[in-house]
């Protein structure tokens, strides 16, 4: 994961993207802050997930989530394009909420590895949360 992620910003920094509006941006992952979940998936139904982070300027701006699927375990972090300008300020509304959908499709238990960050060592630090599933 943490050779995706290295390679994933060394690509999405180096090749600047340009908006409608001339500016340059790049993109990040930002922590998860924290999620809700139930105790208990049903399969096959559909869960509205909501997905807490803290937003660090006003030039950050949601652009979805990294989700990696293996087996059973899905690694989720937040991705924020950041507009490269002077004038980025701490955002005024923290923290901020996206919703991820999902739907288990099988019976096992599922894990999700919440990214936290990087430790001082640039490892990956992760929160595990299983949630079973049942029929």
């Amino acid at each position: 994961m943490k050779k995706v992620v290295v390679f994933f910003l060394i690509v999405m920094t180096s090749m600047s993207c340009s908006n409608d509006d001339g500016n340059n941006f790049h993109y990040e992952y930002i922590p998860v802050d924290s999620v809700v979940l139930p105790s208990e998936f049903k399969k096959d139904s559909i869960y509205e997930l909501p997905f807490k982070y803290v937003r660090p300027t006003t030039c950050h701006f949601f652009d979805g989530f990294y989700y990696d699927r293996n087996s059973n375990i899905r690694t989720i972090a937040i991705v924020n394009g950041v507009v490269e300008q002077d004038n980025c300020t701490t955002a005024p509304i923290n923290p901020m909420t996206e919703i991820l959908r999902f739907i288990p499709t099988t019976e096992a238990s599922y894990i999700f590895k919440l990214w936290k960050g990087e430790d001082s060592n640039g490892n990956d630090i992760y929160d595990e949360i299983e949630v079973p599933v049942v029929p």
